[in-house]
């Protein structure tokens, strides 16, 4: 990830941790959001005569969905940013940038806190 992420804030007095889920949060929403919920909120929305019938259920649901799976994301996100080499640390404090490796890390970390959660 080697661009910066949106709208970043440079040298924020927060852990690395806290810092690391800012800058690749927007990836991991993107990651969260199931592929029915798009289609969820489509057959919600397509109420007879009455626009929006359903869709506020629709919304809720998908909402909730991509919360509880984005949360999955915070322990292991914590974890691998102990991995970070001071230099990219100092990246990731100025610039919100993260290394190639980390969003990976992130998905073999995530795999094995929901393995040890069974």
């Amino acid at each position: 990830m080697a661009t910066p992420a949106p709208k970043w804030v440079p040298n924020q007095h927060l852990t690395t941790g806290r810092l690391a889920w800012l800058a690749a949060r927007p990836v991991l929403l993107k990651r969260s959001r199931p592929w029915w919920s798009t289609l969820l909120r489509i057959v919600g929305s397509s109420g007879r005569g009455r626009p929006g019938v359903g869709s506020g259920l629709a919304r809720d649901l998908s909402t909730e969905v991509i919360d509880d799976r984005l949360a999955t994301y915070s322990v292991p996100v914590d974890r691998v940013s102990e991995r970070l080499s001071p230099a990219e640390v100092a990246a990731l404090r100025e610039h919100g940038t993260l290394p190639d490796w980390f969003l990976d890390a992130v998905e073999e970390e995530r795999k094995k806190f929901l393995r040890s959660l069974r």
